[in-house]
């Protein structure tokens, strides 16, 4: 990407806005610039075009309305191609790990926290155990290609998996559960709704607070019809889309018969 020393030129803020995104937009496009790319931060793009930091904000928002970039807050953030957009498929209980690797993406996860705390509220009735029961709740960051993807609340029994906090956490939890502890997944039943990135989340995702977040809440069963886990997934709503399979009437009851 070339420099400039001016943007007299350019008719003004919003030409320059133009000529910025366009210069950004042609690098990218013909200078053959990986998915992951880091471009720069903010300073360092305005004093390589010679611009204002105004002008590559509001150039930089309209690259990332054409899903171009990526942006990430924070000490290690920046101004990055954008990866292609994962995709989650419900149709399948599976990891996340596993639905990265199927896309040919490196993934990553950082445990955040662990401790054991009593069931109460949503989380008992899900997993259909009293309120004074044992639990273990996993706090857990994931990455795909190096960037941040996701935050994730974990619940699961601490009386059916005794022990599993002395465990690697940084994999497929449902690899690992069923390895160990011998489970068999069955069926689960998951909700999609959208969330406001708090201080905490936002921080973990290099998001400013507020950006919106897609969430999954999960209630997962064994092949027994027992419930298992239950979690909240909190994902990048830049980063992610969701796919659900549905059948007609008809197909419907030809498999019921």
């Amino acid at each position: 990407m070339s420099a400039r020393t001016s943007t007299a030129d350019t008719g003004g803020n919003d030409g320059a806005v133009a000529d910025l995104a366009a210069e950004v937009r042609a690098a990218i496009g013909d200078g053959g610039l990986e998915p992951g790319t880091r471009i720069g931060a903010e300073r360092e793009l305005a004093a390589r075009y010679g611009v204002t930091r105004w002008v590559v904000r509001k150039a930089l928002e309209e690259l990332e309305s054409e899903s171009l970039i990526l942006r990430t807050h924070g000490r290690n953030g920046g101004v990055f191609v954008a990866p292609r957009k994962l995709v989650r498929d419900l149709d399948h209980l599976v990891g996340l790990p596993e639905y990265l690797r199927a896309q040919g993406l490196e993934t990553g996860t950082t445990v955040l926290g662990t401790r054991v705390v009593r069931a109460e509220g949503e989380v008992a009735h899900e997993l259909q155990v009293t309120d004074d029961a044992h639990l273990y709740e996993i706090e857990r960051a994931r990455f795909a290609a190096g960037l941040p993807l996701s935050v994730e609340t974990v619940f699961v029994s601490a009386e059916m998996f005794p022990g599993l906090l002395d465990q690697s956490l940084v994999g497929s939890l449902y690899d690992l559960l069923e390895s160990r502890y011998e489970i068999k997944r069955g069926m689960a039943t998951e909700t999609i709704t959208a969330a406001a990135a708090d201080a905490r989340q936002a921080a973990t995702l290099e998001l400013p607070v507020g950006a919106p977040l897609l969430v999954v809440r999960r209630t997962a069963l064994l092949e027994s019809g027992e419930p298992f886990e239950h979690s909240l997934e909190y994902y990048r709503f830049d980063r992610m889309s969701i796919t659900v399979h549905t059948s007609s009437p008809a197909h419907v009851k030809r498999q019921i018969l």
